[in-house]
């Protein structure tokens, strides 16, 4: 029944999970960390919006028609473009050498910056004061800053920090140190802004390899909407009207790169036919003289029906046979060309040579897009990558395709010449049989239908393909160019860099509470001492702050004092009978404040009214001794040895009920001596004298003084300080009741001072009777004014600190 009186007056907050109103109170207890943390992340947030370089994202949209590079045709002529997939596109876009070209006509070879404050890579896009001209001629650093400042409108001070070279420079003047040979020009020659005077910016000359791959890197490519044929063209940066000039400089460059490939490979069929027709027509005018001088010398107006037939039948065999003829150098020329590895994009049609093959066609369009791939590869991976292999094999069964067929229809192209060429002999006998003139103008006119038809026809081919040219349209447009307004915020976004600082603020000293209890070992309230130990507690005493060690004697109506009060309130129901007098105090280690709870706890025993004894019984390391003014030869060893007696021990004190028997000298053997016969007759005649009787012994965790008294006392108070003892002393409890004849172990929990509002009540959290969480007393004693709660967030923090260690 006494230990439940011992129990905590609200049980309901103790639970096996984490008790989350003590986490609150913590958090109230430090409020000066969260406004110190929150402060700093304000300013820094602050700090960085205002000289960070935000970074911006940027998009361009281009539309890719796809149907129309599959295959396009110049007048009846089939041409072979570039297979318009998207993701070669892509490819296209991002290729090594567009991203390099685009960068040339842009000349981005120089970039210039202005050196601010804590920003020194602020880029000034088209917005220095100045331009600078390379000697393409002179071999020129790359990535070393040169630093200009304007001293007026003609003159400049130049530094070169790596080269360790500062001189002033009239612009006029062509600079020239090592490998620099340069000319700087005012960027606006006709007006000279005063307020660039003695700004400082710098410039750096870029290599374009390198600059290429590193807009290779930032730059991304997207289909959207899924399915369709519009690629959105995304670059992050942190200058939007730079990053804008390139992504519709890359776009352009791209269009006119389709509509370029598609023209040069008209104008390759067109410059074939015309040196054609050049032949074509020479033959063809001598053709017709000569028959225009034959029909004149021999009056000869028209032929024979039979003379007609045999013409009709010798141009339609000749016509063939120079088809064929055709065919077969074609299928040659073909075999040829791809023995020589040359590119497929540069391959000679077969509609041009008037083939009409599908198959070979079909063939032509593989090797075509695999030479593509291959290209596209280059700019990104090794050629000894697995990928690059697979399509250079590709390649290679494509030109074994295309060779195998021109092979196998090269033979048949022969036997075909070679039966039409038979039909025309039998044709010749026939045409012999006629009339000498008949035979020779028959001969003359198949020489001119022959000429006037394949001139007619390349004619044709010729007008048609010209038209063709005029009208082609690129296979791509852009439908959205970027615009700097439109770029998006990517970085740097003070609101939210606000808030994101304000959150971290905010929990950054959460955290630091949670680990400081986390790796704190200490105990910090009654609440660690109750999940350590089944042993009772019987109340806490508040931080001394007076000057006096026995505040219940000097300060009788200070909180302290009411603390011990409320133990001494508590002990009534732990010694019941008159004969139980003999209070044994301990603890674990030295600096519990064992010393201390134990005089005055006698104190507060006398000023009840109970004759009272303090023993010092800490023969080892005696304390008491520096409370009370008595000679120090004189004490409990003196007696114990036969020196002294009893009478000569007890000594009076101010308080007429509180009386002291200090340790006196220090023995060499205070154990032997505790368990002397001295001993119980000391602690016999005490009782007999003494309504109680108080012991400070030396601390149990270092030697076994105290436990040598088990059998003769009636309690034993165990003194825990607050964030002084270890958690894992509370076990040393456990193993004592365990262990010993210990009776009626107890604990005061000492130099407890615990925030308002949480844990034990106002200032100290004295008692269990009184106030518990509610301040209840205020009113009932003296409050001491002249102690003052640590309000110095510096010496807050020093003692934040110094508890943590």
């Amino acid at each position: 029944m006494a230990e439940n009186i011992y129990e905590t007056i609200d049980n309901s907050q103790k639970s096996g999970g984490i008790d989350i109103m003590k986490y609150l109170f913590k958090a109230l207890r430090f409020w000066y960390l969260f406004v110190i943390s929150l402060i700093l992340a304000y300013f820094i947030a602050y700090w960085t919006n205002k000289f960070a370089i935000p970074v911006y994202a940027l998009n361009t949209t281009v539309l890719v028609k796809k149907g129309a590079g599959e295959e396009a045709y110049a007048g009846g002529l089939q041409v072979f473009t570039r297979s318009k997939d998207l993701v070669t596109e892509i490819g296209v876009l991002k290729s090594f050498m567009l991203t390099r070209n685009a960068l040339q006509e842009l000349n981005f070879e120089t970039s210039y910056f202005r050196d601010e404050p804590y920003r020194s890579n602020y880029e000034v896009y088209k917005q220095s004061p100045f331009t600078v001209d390379y000697d393409s001629i002179h071999s020129q650093y790359f990535y070393m800053p040169v630093y200009v400042v304007f001293l007026d409108s003609a003159n400049v001070r130049i530094t070169i920090e790596d080269l360790d070279f500062t001189a002033n420079h009239n612009i006029k003047d062509t600079f020239e140190y090592q490998n620099f040979k340069f000319k700087i020009n005012r960027r606006d020659t006709l007006h000279f802004n005063s307020n660039f005077v003695g700004q400082k910016y710098f410039f750096l000359r870029n290599n374009y390899n390198s600059l290429a791959r590193a807009y290779q890197e930032r730059i991304e490519i997207e289909i959207s909407p899924e399915g369709s044929n519009i690629l959105w063209i995304w670059l992050e940066g942190t200058n939007p009207n730079k990053d804008a000039d390139y992504l519709n400089k890359i776009v352009e460059i791209f269009i006119k790169q389709g509509l370029d490939e598609k023209n040069k490979k008209i104008t390759d069929i067109i410059n074939f036919i015309d040196q054609q027709l050049l032949g074509v027509s020479d033959s063809l005018q001598e053709s017709e003289g000569s028959m225009q001088y034959f029909k004149e010398e021999n009056q000869m107006l028209d032929l024979s029906l039979e003379s007609q037939q045999l013409l009709i039948r010798l141009n339609e065999l000749q016509n063939r046979i120079v088809n064929q003829r055709y065919k077969l150098g074609y299928y040659k020329s073909l075999i040829t060309e791809i023995n020589s590895s040359k590119d497929a994009a540069t391959l000679t049609a077969p509609s041009v040579m008037g083939v009409d093959d599908g198959i070979l066609i079909s063939y032509l369009q593989n090797l075509g897009e695999a030479i593509t791939e291959q290209k596209l590869l280059d700019f990104t991976v090794k050629g000894d990558m697995p990928i690059a292999r697979e399509v250079k094999m590709k390649i290679k069964n494509a030109q074994s395709q295309i060779v195998s067929h021109a092979a196998s229809t090269l033979k048949v192209t022969e036997e075909m010449l070679e039966n039409l060429k038979k039909e025309l002999k039998e044709t010749e006998r026939d045409v012999a049989k006629l009339p000498a003139s008949e035979r020779k103008i028959i001969g003359i006119q198949r020489k001119f239908d022959i000429n006037d038809e394949i001139y007619t026809m390349l004619f044709t081919r010729r007008i048609e393909a010209s038209i063709t040219q005029k009208s082609n349209k690129p296979d791509a447009e852009s439908l959205d160019p970027a615009f700097p307004f439109n770029a998006v915020r990517q970085s740097h976004d003070t609101g939210a860099n606000t808030r994101k600082a304000l959150m971290f603020g905010f929990i950054l000293p959460i955290l630091f509470i949670v680990i400081k209890e986390f790796t704190n070992h200490k105990i910090e309230d009654k609440a660690d001492v109750e999940k350590g130990t089944k042993t009772p507690i019987i109340g806490s005493v508040g931080r001394n702050t007076k000057e006096s060690n026995l505040p219940i004697l000097d300060h009788p109506k200070s909180p302290i004092s009411e603390s011990f009060r409320a133990i001494r309130t508590n002990l009534q129901y732990i010694l019941r009978q008159k004969e139980q007098k003999l209070i044994v105090m301990t603890s674990t280690v030295s600096g519990e404040g064992k010393s201390f709870v134990s005089a005055n706890f006698a104190a507060v025993l006398a000023l009840s009214g109970k004759k009272t004894l303090l023993v010092g019984l800490d023969l080892r390391k005696p304390k008491l001794q520096n409370e009370f003014d008595y000679p120090k030869n004189i004490g409990l060893s003196s007696f114990l040895i036969n020196y002294n007696t009893f009478e000569d021990v007890i000594r009076p004190t101010k308080h007429e009920n509180l009386f002291v028997a200090l340790s006196g000298p220090v023995p060499p053997n205070p154990a032997e001596l505790i368990e002397s016969e001295k001993m119980l007759e000391f602690i016999t005649l005490a009782k007999s004298k003494f309504d109680y009787i108080i012991f400070d012994t030396p601390p149990i965790g270092i030697v076994t003084d105290a436990l040598l008294l088990a059998e003769y006392a009636d309690s034993y108070m165990y003194i825990v300080r607050q964030n002084y003892t270890h958690k894992n002393a509370l076990k040393l409890l456990d193993e004592v009741t365990k262990t010993s004849a210990v009776k009626n172990l107890n604990i005061i929990l000492n130099d407890a001072v615990i925030a308002s509002g949480y844990g034990y009540g106002y200032g100290y959290g004295y008692g269990y009777g009184y106030g518990y969480g509610y301040g209840y007393g205020q009113g009932y004693y003296d409050d001491d004014h002249t102690h003052k709660r640590e309000r110095s967030i510096v010496r807050k923090l020093k003692k934040l600190f110094k508890n943590s260690k």
